[in-house]
């Protein structure tokens, strides 16, 4: 029998922080709206996010958002927001989503100041971050305070297997997403049953409009399907996870502060190489993207050599890493080159153009398709890489650092290194494959 109880006094705030959080908000608004007031500006300050939902777990943050009058023009609201958050945060910094936002600290607490437009129930949004005062509002019409408590289970429960955040470092589930699941299921249990019994696609709303692994339409916003970032990986490891809860359930679900356990390294018969280039000091949700397009690439590298990928992983450190393993140690003498079908309209320029070009074999056809092999010098995975990177870009920031690349063979570390440890780990769910048994 769980105790889901001392799960949640574990990890619901205390009353100090939450007495902190209140002083804090009352400080923030009551201070906007006395900048508003004075500068003339027709603008509100608007608590939104999880602790104004009442569904934040401890140490969390805040964010304001100054929700400005529908008829200021867009740039003008930027600036008069980015001009509020700094007189909030004297040592905030700017950060940049839809609109440039200012970020700080206060007491340590992280505090958000978002400007918006005033947004009302059927009205069109002018920017995505509108819709957000309305979810703030149908969440707290919706859930009671024991359903909150099923929302916190739930992100911990999300955070213990990984799947919990939207951003571009997860691809998972948003706060706002674990909301609206509580309020469409009842409870935490019920949603995992929902994912424990479900196949394919995950369609909540069946929306023809879109085609994402999961989708869930916004109840504030029907053009918008909330689920929209979780990817097939992590809807399918919320799946596994449910499973194993379910079938055999413990408090170890909900554990995070688990430490993780180091994997042992070993030979696995395969070429493993490390890829790392130096980091650029961008938010996670411009970095990651291009972290992504720097692995596609050298998977992709690999498989034009021929040189059979079988597994990859990455980490950023105080560099980005990327692990590549393939089957291979080195390319084949032989390359084949394909070519179009016979019965297309190029299959003729194709034999034109090999039969003036160097080539051990053909064109040749294999059933209605053309072939031609070449002699090719056999190269390193490395070798490869550091010769035919430049072919592919890898993101904006990231092609500019491709020079800084660097490459590691598995067979020479010494010690440990995250990357490695990410790759071996048995922690495929979190730490909890020893509990499905």
């Amino acid at each position: 029998m769980i105790d889901y109880s001392a799960i949640l006094n574990r990890y619901r705030p205390d009353e100090q922080e939450l007495q902190k959080l209140k002083s804090i908000s009352e400080y923030l608004t009551t201070r906007a709206s006395e900048i508003c007031r004075h500068k003339n500006i027709r603008a509100d300050p608007v608590l939104v996010g999880s602790y104004a939902k009442g569904t934040n777990l401890k140490d969390g943050d805040l964010d304001l958002f100054i929700a400005f009058d529908r008829d200021y023009e867009e740039k003008i609201m930027e600036k008069l927001g980015l001009s509020i958050g700094h007189d909030l945060l004297p040592n905030g910094k700017e950060k940049y989503a839809e609109h440039p936002y200012v970020s700080g600290e206060i007491d340590g607490i992280k505090i958000d100041v978002v400007p918006c437009f005033k947004m009302e129930f059927g009205q069109k949004k002018i920017s995505a971050v509108d819709r957000t005062l309305l979810h703030t509002r149908y969440v707290n019409e919706k859930l009671d305070g024991a359903s909150k408590d099923q929302v916190r289970l739930l992100k911990v429960f999300m955070k213990s297997v990984g799947v919990y955040g939207a951003e571009a470092r997860t691809y998972g589930f948003s706060g706002y997403l674990c909301e609206l699941l509580i309020i469409r299921y009842g409870n935490f249990e019920n949603v995992l049953r929902l994912f424990s019994t479900t196949r394919g696609r995950l369609k909540i709303d069946d929306d023809e409009r879109f085609e994402d692994p999961m989708v869930l339409i916004d109840p504030v916003d029907p053009d918008r399907n909330v689920a929209s970032a979780v990817s097939l990986e992590s809807l399918s490891r919320m799946r596994i996870a449910s499973k194993m809860f379910l079938d055999n359930p413990s408090e170890s679900f909900f554990d995070l502060e688990r430490k993780p356990i180091k994997p042992k390294y070993h030979d696995r018969g395969t070429c493993i190489r490390i890829y790392s280039i130096e980091k650029p000091d961008l938010t996670d949700d411009v970095l990651y993207p291009q972290i992504y397009k720097f692995k596609l690439a050298l998977l992709r590298l690999m498989e034009e050599y021929n040189m059979e990928p079988v597994g990859s992983a990455i980490d950023v450190a105080d560099r980005i890493y990327v692990l590549i393993e393939t089957r291979k140690f080195i390319s084949d003498s032989i390359r084949i080159h394909v070519g179009p079908p016979a019965d297309t309209s190029n299959s003729i320029d194709f034999i034109k153009k090999w039969l003036t070009r160097e080539r051990s074999r053909g064109p040749y056809l294999v059933g209605n398709r053309l072939y031609v092999d070449t002699v090719e010098e056999r190269k390193t995975p490395e070798e490869i890489v550091l010769s035919n990177i430049s072919k592919y870009s890898i993101g904006k920031n990231l092609d500019k650092l491709k020079n800084t690349i660097k490459v590691q063979k598995f067979e020479e570390i010494k010690g440990r290194i995250r990357v490695l440890d990410r790759f071996f780990s048995e922690e495929a769910f979190g730490g909890l494959n020893s509990l499905s048994a």
